[in-house]
């Protein structure tokens, strides 16, 4: 990438200020984006720390400039993103038919293969994809945003991206969990165990022990597939504390991020207690020898995505909608469903905002709904308003009625008193019928 941007004259164009978006070609836009994003990120009051996964980042810029580095600021259109949609397909395409070829070698080298029953490679089909363009779109975009900011652009020009992707809706029952955890602890298979071959060996236990903590601390995927027993500072670990004046009775602490991991706005990472039973499984694993809670068989933690989306697949069928973020969108759902636990509490144990919170989470706590409503009726919410009072005709956040005024008649006092009473007897029944249901809701 350095070399292609030298020949680009890089160098030179960027000491040109306020040039116009016709006059700057895309691959001086990521020169500078590099030296600002990536190099020299600390001189920049909006960046916190480097990209979190700079040779990602780094990925998708090299497949920005093949496509697009010859090209003016002012040349990207609908038309031009339209052809990069079908790059980015065709490069998918031949990465898959590169992965059919090589199982298909490695198969052939199996000891039951057999040339009569050889049908080839697994063939691949070319899609169309137009959302897998958004996120190289999206750097592109912050690129041109910082060539405006650095003034090396006269004005920021937004590049037209795909719609963005929906947000998933899937969200795992308390027996799909059961089962996932079931079929890990129990799934056996061949292993290689210390470079010999094993038979029957439980080849999944890892996937279980990853569930057990995504579930019970609602941590993103690398918070928990990285964890520790130890602080070897790069990397989350599990404390362990002993309770004083209790012999043998441990606390847990879970720090999501080691002491030299940066902690970013939008993705909180804060230490939480680890919940009692979920502390038990850390105690007993560690207990048995393990390093990390996470490892395989060959005593090493990775990141289980391959795997997971095998047993998503073997426990939930092919038609399903959850991967591994699921279960932190589960662990969220189930704690925001619990009427009696706060929002910012549940927002600051997740590590997220209080208004990702509510916006994502939030309208699935009908019970807070229901309350809502319950103040026009039980309550008669607006009342506060109709004019001055010294809050004496609120008891237990129920209206009680005014008494009837003394200039009335005696004709009019005996049919407002029959109706109040009427009205209150109406109203005594409702209550009481509401209470016997909150009672049995509860």
């Amino acid at each position: 990438m350095a070399k292609y941007i030298a020949k680009k004259h890089a160098g030179q164009k960027l000491s040109v200020k306020h040039q116009d978006a016709s006059q700057v070609v895309v691959a001086d836009v990521v020169a500078k984006y590099i030296e600002v994003r990536i190099l020299k990120w600390e001189l920049y009051d909006e960046y916190e720390g480097p990209p979190a996964r700079v040779h990602e980042l780094q990925a998708r810029l090299s497949v920005l400039l093949d496509f697009f580095g010859e090209m003016t600021i002012e040349e990207i259109d609908h038309t031009t993103v339209e052809e990069f949609v079908d790059h980015l397909d065709n490069l998918t395409f031949q990465r898959e038919v590169a992965k059919a070829l090589s199982k298909y070698e490695k198969d052939k080298k199996r000891r039951d293969w057999k040339p009569e029953r050889d049908t080839g490679s697994e063939p691949v089909t070319k899609g169309f994809n137009p959302k897998a363009a958004i996120r190289y779109l999206d750097d592109l975009n912050a690129a041109i945003s910082t060539a405006a900011k650095t003034k090396l652009l006269r004005y920021a020009v937004k590049v037209p991206t795909p719609r963005d992707y929906k947000p998933r809706e899937a969200v795992l029952t308390r027996k799909q969990l059961a089962d996932l955890i079931r079929t890990a602890w129990r799934k056996r298979g061949h292993a290689f165990i210390n470079n010999r071959p094993v038979k029957d060996a439980y080849i999944w236990r890892h996937l279980a022990r990853f569930l057990l903590i995504a579930i019970y601390t609602g941590s993103r995927k690398d918070k928990v597939w990285r964890v520790s027993f130890k602080n070897e500072k790069d990397r989350p670990w599990v404390e362990f504390k002993e309770v004083r004046g209790n012999k043998g009775a441990f606390t847990a602490t879970f720090h999501r991020l080691g002491d030299s991991e940066v902690q970013r706005k939008k993705k909180q990472a804060p230490e939480i207690p680890v919940p009692g039973r979920l502390a038990a499984h850390l105690f007993r694993w560690r207990e048995k020898g393990l390093s990390y809670p996470c490892e395989g068989l060959d005593g090493h933690a990775g990141n289980p995505s391959g795997a997971m989306s095998n047993l998503f697949n073997e426990v939930l069928g092919e038609d399903h909608d959850v991967v591994i973020h699921t279960l932190r969108h589960t662990a969220a759902t189930w704690l925001v469903a619990r009427a009696e636990l706060p929002l910012a509490a549940i927002a600051s144990y997740l590590g997220m905002s209080v208004e990702t919170l509510v916006r994502r989470y939030a309208k699935v706590r009908k019970v807070d709904q229901a309350r809502v409503g319950k103040a026009f009726t039980q309550s008669r919410a607006g009342s506060e308003y109709e004019g001055e009072h010294d809050g004496s005709d609120l008891r237990s956040g129920r209206f009680v009625p005014p008494k009837a005024s003394k200039a009335l008649t005696e004709t009019d006092r005996n049919e407002t008193d029959g109706s109040v009473s009427e009205s209150v007897g109406n109203q005594k029944n409702v209550m009481k019928s509401e209470d016997v249901a909150d009672e049995m809701a509860a």
